[in-house]
């Protein structure tokens, strides 16, 4: 490994800490990722939802070069200003049946590694990414603490990894402390296990996972993803694509937004075989979705200029996707709303300053960025209406004819 200035390499993990402080501090780190694996004899399962609030991702596959193994790779933007063109891997598998994950938690700063180099490797694809670097000179879960133990993990201090080789060797890495699997499965969601009061357990997912598996008469691929089925989310954090990884035989059953019914399979041998090579996960699966239905709008449909109106919207997303939406209000003025969930009702307020009739519009966008078509309401801000019906006539007159009121005095004073 070609290592590069100590001390460069300190502040760039420095600076990623603070970005992953910064990104976790503003956003629900507990809404984000399951990841479940188990063994019996020779088969080795893992299965994992990758619940993100960003939707674009890749799939990478290296092949060996020199002490390298082949592998694939999962990786989702995160620049950062030493490279504002890098990729941050999320989740891999290579050719010796290794797999890691990794998934946001609390913060917790390590310590017991002080003192210790902190990784960057010039030649790595990844540069930054000791998991990367384990997953392309590793084969099983002994050599991946071997290297662990070499590093300065102070980065750790925001998520944690799970590790899983193909004879069924599992762990969590939490930083300090590792969590081997007992008995024949093991799982992991965005709680510290040693720290549990860390990511709000009890967690839902987590527990759910862990019945089916105790309760599980086969294993076999379908039933792990009917435990993603059981695990995913939707809303602001969506669970993106869900993955059952056959380590012995090296291959994915993939799945995007939780639909289950529409598979993808990558055998990672046959892809090694193509070289070098990314494909957008989006691109796998182009033709799946369908966009959301109109939005349903509700309120007033008249009113006083200013003066504050609430109304409602309201779209169902047949994939039952996220939705956000566009609001023209027919003034010039317009707005966006975050991502809700289908079917979900929103309210907006908003305020006319002048007389007349004004068309609001709506469109509902989901996560997959199909969009509906648009809904319309007509609310009028109608004119002032005058008391004394002996004016009436004389009103609209001036209404529509503003000099009218000067010629009738000009008359008057013949």
């Amino acid at each position: 490994m070609s290592m590069i200035n100590h001390k460069k390499s300190k502040n760039i993990l420095r600076l990623l800490g603070i970005i992953f402080i910064f990104f976790f501090l503003s956003n629900n780190f507990a809404s984000a990722c399951t990841g479940f694996t188990y063994s019996e004899g020779e088969e080795v399962l893992v299965g994992s939802n990758e619940d993100w609030y960003d939707y674009d991702f890749w799939i990478r596959f290296l092949v060996a070069e020199g002490d390298t193994y082949g592998r694939m790779i999962f990786e989702n933007k995160w620049p950062i200003p030493p490279d504002p063109n890098w990729r941050c891997p999320q989740v891999g598998m290579n050719e010796q049946g290794l797999f890691y994950d990794c998934f946001a938690t609390p913060y917790l700063r390590p310590v017991n590694s002080s003192g210790k180099p902190y990784y960057y490797n010039s030649n790595d694809h990844y540069k930054y990414s000791l998991e990367s670097y384990c997953l392309s000179v590793c084969s099983t879960i002994d050599e991946v603490l071997d290297l662990y133990d070499e590093y300065n993990l102070e980065h750790m201090e925001r998520y944690q990894v799970l590790w899983v080789d193909k004879t069924g060797a599992s762990i969590i890495i939490e930083g300090d402390d590792i969590v081997f699997k007992q008995g024949d499965y093991q799982v992991v969601t965005n709680f510290i296990q040693t720290h549990p009061w860390l990511g709000g357990y009890p967690c839902w997912r987590y527990d759910t996972a862990v019945s089916m598996l105790e309760n599980m008469n086969e294993l076999t691929v379908e039933y792990f993803t009917s435990i993603c089925n059981a695990t995913h989310q939707t809303g602001s954090y969506p669970s993106v694509y869900s993955g059952v990884y056959d380590l012995n035989q090296e291959i994915l059953y993939l799945y995007y937004f939780y639909n289950y019914d529409d598979l993808v399979i990558i055998d990672l041998e046959e892809e090694l075989l193509l070289g070098e090579h990314v494909y957008f996960l989006a691109d796998l699966f182009e033709g799946f979705n369908n966009p959301p239905n109109k939005p349903l709008i509700n309120g007033p449909k008249s009113g006083k200029p200013n003066t504050e109106y609430e109304f409602t919207f309201n779209s169902t997303d047949p994939n039952d996707d996220a939705v956000m939406y566009i609001i023209k209000w027919g003034d010039g003025n317009s707005e966006w709303t975050e991502y809700s969930d289908s079917g979900e009702e929103i309210t907006l307020k908003h305020t006319w300053n002048s007389k007349g009739k004004f068309t609001i519009k709506a469109k509902a966008i989901d996560i997959n960025e199909s969009e509906s078509e648009w809904s319309e309401f007509i609310v009028t801000m109608p004119r002032n209406k005058y008391i004394n019906s002996n004016f009436n006539l004389l009103g609209l007159l001036f209404d529509r004819f503003p000099n009218a009121f000067l010629i009738l005095q000009y008359i008057l004073r013949l």
